[in-house]
Parts: C-alpha cells; structure tokens; sequence
C-alpha cells in the first residue's frame, strides 16, 4: 500500500464537511447493510471457489485481484483461481514482483528450470508458483499457464545487486554476451553511473539487432531487450525512493501500467493480475491522486478495451505465521463498517461480497482496509470484495 491516510473519502462532499467539523463520516447503519450482505453474498469454503464465482469472473478480459500482502491463505486462493479460470480460457498470470525475475517465473512454471535449485521465496509467492507449475504439469502444451512480473525493480526486492545477479543468470545462458560483456565490465553503482550504463547497453543492443538476432535467437533477443528497458525505467525510481516519493510511486505505476498492457495486447487468452488493493483501484481513494493501474485498465487501456473485473482482497483477522499474534482485527472496526459486517453475518467462511446493490454506488459505506478506516462509493473502486476469516502473515512480515 502506497501513502496512505488514516480517513480516505472518493467524491463525497458530505463526508468532507463532516471531517472538516473534526468528525468521522459514519456511514450506512448495519440495519441497511446486513440484509444485503446476507442477500448478495457467496459464502464457501476452503479454496473451492463456486462455478458460478467463476463464470462470473471469466466474462472479462482481465481479472485483477488486489490483495492484502503476505498472506499465506491468499497464495492458495489464486491458485485455485488459475485452475478455475484456465478451464475458461485464462492462460496468463501477472504478478506484482520485480521484472528482473520475469524470465525466471516463465521457465520455473514451464518445468525449464535453467538456474540449477533456484525457487522463489515463500514470502515472494513460492508457494502459488510450485502450484501453477504442478498444475501445468497437467495440461498439455499449448494450454500451459504462465506467470509474468509486472514491477519495476525496486530496492525492496534487493535493488541493484538483485538486478546483477539475475540479469548474469541470464547472460549465463547465451552464447555469447556480446556488448553485455561491456556492460558488466563497467561500474554500476551511483544513479548516474547507472544510467549511463544501462542507456549505453541499450543502445549497443538496438545498433547491433540484426546480428544479435541471429547469435542468440529472437526471443533471446528480446527477452535481454526488455530486461535492459524495464532496469532504465527503474534506475530513477530506486533513486527518487526516498526524497521524491510521490515522483518514484507515479513513475512505478507507468512501468506496471506499459508493462500490464504489453501482456494483455499479445495474449489474446484471458488474464489475471495479482497485485496490491492500492494498484488495483478503479477510482482513487487510498493514496495519492495518481491514475492506479485498476483506473487506467478500466477506463482506457486500449489492450483491455473496459472488459475488467476487480477484486479486493482482504480477512477479517491476520495473524502471525504461528498464531500466536494477531496482528489486525476487524473487531476493532465500528459496527457498521463493512468489512465487519461482512465477516459477523459469514463468521469462518470466505465470503465473496459482489457490489451489485445500488447502496454501494450512490451512497458511502466505511470499510478498514489493513487497520484504517476509509469512507467511499465502494462500487467505484472495486467490483467486489472477497474476505477471508483468517489469514497467516508471512514469516518475518
């Protein structure tokens, strides 16, 4: 979650003068809201996800998933979800994970396996790649699902160094390195000394394509060109991090934005994107006032053409690894704030709440997304809301 504030409110001028008065919007009583959460909601059990939760999702193009981060119950819900939806014709899942492990997560899955061990941390969706790739070992060839990365490569996921390794990983596996040779002989420490590296590399690619080409095959090729384009992209955003936030988070969001579309524009199959709730919003209100990547998929990415549907994900208690802590509860929430009522009226089942009933369009409801409470339109935001009962952070979250 990105920027975030302890009261968020989307368009609601009632809302704004009653936070102007030092007051808390309240919202629709629980004598409005329960009946309609016991009406629309789909409560199951376990990972089983119903046909018809399927169906329903699978009548659009693309499928985003915002989630809460570091959840161990979540992982196993997408998973379930790839099997539910590859049987309607989905073959592709993008994952908020930096893209220098792109060209791993693609052979990983497919059972190529060309670094000798190499799995992905748990705590970076493990779990939910060894069950893609089990699932796949299932499915014929042509209907192999794969799984991309759809960040920029970001300090978070080790930054520079991460970027070095990986991307030597993969010169490994040429050939020939050819003017990476160059490249990886030269510092790459300082901001500016990256820059000056990378848009070198780029450049010595683009001058020698033709017999690049023709040294390491095509999509060789092109797999070193878009690893070199999305690390230009991210030099800025590591070094604008911390002193040029708001710059870093925008210019994030443009990689994942170009990146999303890249995806859907060649794969004419159905997709699904896993990444945090904040990215996945339709209308902003958590966060800055930047165009999320949910907001610009449906209203104008050309690839997407507005064929999306988008879920928030979040549990109605999170624990730590063990049990032993519980580290957010809904209980803390006001009685009328959704999310609560949600989970009092399907106490320990996963509920899918869509936000059909007009409520959720022309008035605001409150809803505590991890530990704060924001007043919306929620319908404006999201599609629908899936809640799990419990959920175990990761280790060491």
């Amino acid at each position: 979650m990105e920027m975030r504030h302890a009261i968020a409110v989307s368009g609601i001028a009632a809302a704004l003068a009653a936070m102007a008065c030092g007051t808390t919007p309240t919202g629709p009583p629980e004598s409005v809201l329960v009946p309609i959460v016991q009406a629309d909601g789909i409560p199951f059990d376990g990972q089983a996800i119903p046909d018809h939760v399927l169906d329903r999702l699978g009548q659009s193009r693309v499928v985003i998933v915002g989630e809460t981060h570091h959840l161990a119950e979540h992982r196993q819900w997408m998973a379930a979800l790839v099997r539910g939806l590859h049987a309607r014709g989905y073959r592709e899942l993008l994952m908020e994970l930096p893209h220098m492990v792109d060209w791993l997560l693609v052979d990983f899955v497919l059972d190529r396996n060309p670094v000798t061990n190499w799995e992905l941390p748990e705590d970076l969706g493990g779990e939910l790649l060894k069950a893609v790739r089990d699932f796949n070992r299932t499915v014929p060839d042509g209907e192999k699902f794969l799984v991309r990365a759809i960040d920029a490569n970001l300090d978070e996921y080790g930054g520079t160094d991460a970027f070095l390794d990986l991307f030597g990983w993969y010169v490994n596996l040429l050939p020939d390195p050819g003017p990476i040779a160059t490249f990886f002989s030269s510092p790459y420490d300082t901001p500016a000394r990256q820059t000056a590296a990378i848009e070198s590399l780029r450049e010595d690619l683009e001058a020698q394509r033709d017999e690049l080409r023709l040294a390491w095959g095509t999509s060789a090729f092109e797999t070193v060109s878009g690893i070199v384009e999305v690390e230009q992209a991210s030099v800025p955003i590591r070094a604008d991090r911390h002193d040029r936030y708001d710059a870093s988070v925008r210019a994030r969001e443009e990689v994942i934005k170009q990146l999303c579309d890249a995806r859907i524009g060649v794969n004419p199959s159905g997709i699904i994107i896993n990444i945090g709730g904040n990215h996945a919003q339709k209308t902003r209100f958590k966060g800055t006032d930047l165009e999320w990547l949910g907001d610009y998929l449906a209203h104008r990415s050309p690839a997407a053409g507005g064929s999306v549907f988008v879920l928030a994900v979040t549990a109605a208690r999170i624990v730590s690894p063990d049990g032993s802590r519980t580290l957010y509860d809904l209980g803390a929430s006001p009685p009328n704030e959704l999310f609560r009522v949600m989970g009092e009226t399907w106490p320990n089942r996963t509920v899918l709440l869509p936000l059909d009933d007009p409520l959720f369009t022309n008035e605001s409801v409150l809803v505590n997304f991890e530990a704060e409470i924001y007043s919306t339109r929620l319908k404006l935001v999201y599609d629908a809301v899936l809640q799990y009962p419990l959920a175990h952070r990761d280790p060491g979250i």
